[in-house]
């Protein structure tokens, strides 16, 4: 049976008195739930419930805002106050955020949104609101804020150049898939019955979009080329922000250079490996045999256990993938020159800091610090010139032969190793750094027995990974952390496909 509230108070005919009552239910009803000692399907339900009730309230929230931003400019009496100024606010927005509490961008976001779904005043009539299929969906409950906006943000745009009667159909049909709503007034859409995600709405408003406006995509795209740009933010936790954006064609064109890199180490791959014993050599199982056992009756298993799977988020993977494209751009011989000379990173490092192992280095261009540790990869990788200063800030030396490698050291390396010698890393040569294996503030030399490659990834972190190298015999051998090989064996190093023995 409904409740109903005492009809002894005022509060079925003032709503702000039933808006406290309702709080005040509302209050003590949540206060009892205690969230993690509900079963699986009740937390699932709690959530569900939830949403709605809080599409409810967004609902009357964009509405109410909406009514008091229209309110607070209007002159009353003939006279000069608004009700801003007779607030003491400076207007709407003052206003509005002075009762609510909420962000300038979150009441410009409620106000837009209201202006569009709401109904409008005129002189002695109300007239309907721009989009009334959102208007009774949002006000329902049965969308959310960030979807209804999406769509009449999206409708907007092509407002004047579409036909009323396909926009009308087009703001059925988002509302639709946006809702998830099967009735009469949804049968026959497509895309009826499921409830779609707010991303997912932004992909089909794109799609009306071009429908209702197949004309006014080309001028779009001219008008957004040339406002497209790249810029850095300031540097703000170890990171600079990145701002700007593209045209699709060149997103399209970034997404598939780094979905064919991606694709490569998207999961890791058990190669099957025969366990060799004593004084053997490793061997991959190629004889068409079962796999059931190698050739002289060992056991054959997965050679997972030391194996670095890649674990790094997608956008991480993305900027060293942005990382490796540059440099491989700035090494092509057709590439812009600096001074005279190809685009090289000149690293600034005082000598008795790096002697010491304190202290900082400095970039070119760049105001904040980088760490020692990023000087002595850019020192044995090459490609970076070293300029030390003195404890009087003299130059000492411009570059050092000493410490980086030769390119004729390079491509030895290069060409033994044939990538990333770390298990399971599949960068090629070209796209690595040189790393001394024995470091050279602790004596080692700069020599090709020395040196091995690494990609960014696993040389930015050699020293806090758990990954370790040896030279055995002028080859290189990795032993992985525990956690990726519990039998904690010294294994030969992946190297160039024309380095193995044929048997």
């Amino acid at each position: 049976m409904s409740q109903t509230l005492p009809s002894d108070t005022d509060a079925d005919h003032n709503p702000v008195s039933r808006l406290a009552h309702i709080t005040e239910q509302l209050a003590d009803a949540l206060e009892g739930l205690v969230f993690p000692l509900v079963a699986d399907d009740e937390s699932l339900a709690l959530l569900d419930g939830l949403e709605q009730l809080g599409r409810r309230v967004d609902g009357a929230r964009v509405a109410s805002t909406a009514d008091v931003a229209r309110r607070a400019d209007v002159e009353y009496d003939g006279g000069t106050d608004t009700l801003s100024e007779r607030m003491g606010c400076t207007g709407k927005l003052d206003l509005i955020m002075s009762v609510t509490h909420v962000s300038v961008r979150e009441v410009k976001r409620r106000i837009s949104l209201g202006a569009l779904t709401g109904v409008r005043p005129e002189v002695g009539q109300l007239r309907p609101a721009v989009f009334p299929t959102v208007s009774a969906a949002l006000a329902a409950g049965e969308i959310g804020v960030d979807s209804a906006e999406i769509i009449v943000k999206g409708l907007q745009e092509v407002i004047r150049q579409a036909d009323p009667s396909d926009l009308h159909l087009a703001e059925r049909v988002l509302v639709a898939n946006a809702t998830g709503a099967l009735n009469d007034d949804t049968e026959g859409l497509p895309g009826a019955g499921i409830a779609l995600p707010a991303d997912r709405m932004r992909v089909l408003v794109h799609e009306w979009q071009a429908r209702l406006d197949p004309d006014g995509i080309a001028p779009q795209e001219e008008a957004r080329e040339a406002k497209s740009s790249i810029s850095f933010g300031s540097f703000e936790r170890g990171l600079y922000r990145i701002f700007g954006g593209v045209t699709p064609d060149l997103r399209g064109e970034f997404e598939t250079y780094f979905a064919s890199r991606l694709s490569a180490r998207a999961t890791a791959t058990a190669t099957v490996k025969f366990l060799p014993t004593a004084g053997q050599t490793d061997m991959a199982g190629t004889d068409g045999s079962d796999g059931s056992e190698g050739p002289d009756g060992s056991e054959v298993v997965p050679d997972t256990d030391a194996v670095d799977i890649d674990r790094r988020p997608a956008g991480e993977k993305r900027a060293d993938i942005l990382r490796d494209m540059v440099r491989e751009a700035a090494r092509d011989p057709k590439a812009g020159v600096m001074g005279g000379s190809a685009p090289t990173v000149t690293v600034h490092v005082n000598a008795v800091d790096l002697n010491a192992g304190r202290g900082v280095g400095w970039i070119d261009g760049v105001e904040a610090p980088v760490s020692l540790t990023t000087v002595d990869q850019a020192l044995c990788s090459g490609g970076f010139i070293p300029i030390l200063f003195g404890p009087n800030n003299e130059v000492l030396r411009v570059g050092d032969k000493r410490r980086a490698f030769s390119p004729a050291m390079t491509k030895a390396i290069m060409s033994r190793d044939g990538g990333c010698i770390i298990s399971g890393c599949d960068i090629p040569a070209y796209w690595t750094e040189l790393h001394h294996v024995k470091s050279y503030a602790q004596g080692g030399k700069t020599e090709v027995a020395n040196g091995v490659c690494l990609c960014y990834r696993h040389h930015h972190a050699i020293d806090t990974s758990g990954w370790q190298i040896r030279m055995t015999h002028g080859r290189p051998e990795v032993l992985g952390p525990a956690w990726i090989d519990p039998s904690q064996t010294w294994r030969p190093a992946q190297n160039h496909r024309a380095n193995r023995p044929v048997n």
